[in-house]
């Protein structure tokens, strides 16, 4: 807390116990603070504290800082609270996002339902719904519900742009990109290498809406990626364009037949999609409509 007035300024930190910790938060503003404020007169730095051991109290009173008690009973936030939330640092994380797909299905109304619904431990779940909370996404009633889902799709394509995964690409001789996919998963499955298909590929199986027919879009898992790329004829220049990504999380144990076609889960085929961007947001949209159906 920083309060100003025309003749002086106080810089306060409010904690519910003092520690050298603490202490050298304060040492640190004032050694920088000191090479920067223009005018000549120095801020005062206090600590508000409930719990102040006398020897670390003449610590800081030697080092010029001035000790407020508050009274025991004020209600002061655990640092607990506020560190989880800086930990949550990203929505796309594989157990954020976990937790984002059960709010975008709307069906629990606590904490608790959310952790188990998702797989989570209670206090990674709390974490995560106030960092949301937080940042506008989810909106706190009787029950959370996603509140912004412009914004946490913009969220994500900044955070983890899908095409930062691309490993390279091939053209397959087809002229149909559903013959293409189904002609790679069966040629996966008989080499025992892991494949999924995500991005528009997926995205328009499960929607039935805007499907590329001129490419195709596969994540290969990381150590089969240059014995599947090595499968194709590089000269190849008329077909159907195999992209290729390299997974950075676990994409292939909840992948889904559809088709003939193995798919990665709608979970990872929304996130994917909404990496894209603007290029691939009407069908977000369409899978984010969809996505408690599928």
């Amino acid at each position: 807390m920083i309060i100003e007035d025309i003749s002086k300024k106080y810089i306060i930190e409010i904690t519910s116990r003092l520690t050298i910790d603490t202490i050298g938060r304060q040492l640190v503003l004032k050694t920088l603070l000191g090479s920067t404020e223009l005018n000549n007169t120095a801020p005062e730095f206090v600590i508000a504290s409930k719990l102040i051991p006398s020897e670390i109290e003449r610590i800081a009173k030697s080092c010029d800082i001035r000790i407020i008690t508050v009274p025991y009973r004020s209600k002061i936030t655990s640092k607990s609270v506020p560190s989880d939330v800086r930990r949550i640092e990203k929505i796309s994380s594989p157990k954020a996002w976990r937790i984002v797909m059960i709010l975008l299905i709307g069906n629990a109304t606590s904490v608790r339902q959310i952790s188990l619904k998702a797989d989570v431990s209670y206090g990674w779940a709390h974490a995560t719904v106030k960092s949301l909370i937080a940042k506008g996404i989810v909106a706190e009633n009787k029950y959370f519900q996603l509140h912004d889902i412009p914004k946490l799709l913009n969220g994500i394509a900044w955070e983890r742009p899908f095409e930062k995964l691309f490993y390279d690409e091939r053209v397959l001789p087809e002229s149909d990109a559903i013959s293409a996919a189904r002609m790679i998963t069966r040629m996966c499955d008989s080499q025992d290498i892991e494949c999924g298909f995500t991005s528009f590929t997926a995205g328009g199986i499960y929607t039935q809406y805007g499907f590329r027919h001129d490419s195709v879009y596969v994540y290969i898992t990381e150590k089969h990626l240059d014995q599947f790329l090595d499968s194709f004829e590089a000269t190849e220049k008329q077909g159907i364009t195999v992209r290729v990504y390299k997974p950075d999380r676990d994409v292939f144990s909840d992948t889904r037949m559809i088709e003939d076609i193995r798919l990665v889960s709608p979970a990872q085929t929304l996130l994917d999609l909404a990496g894209m961007g603007y290029s691939g947001r009407d069908l977000t949209v369409q899978l984010v409509e969809k996505y408690a159906r599928l």
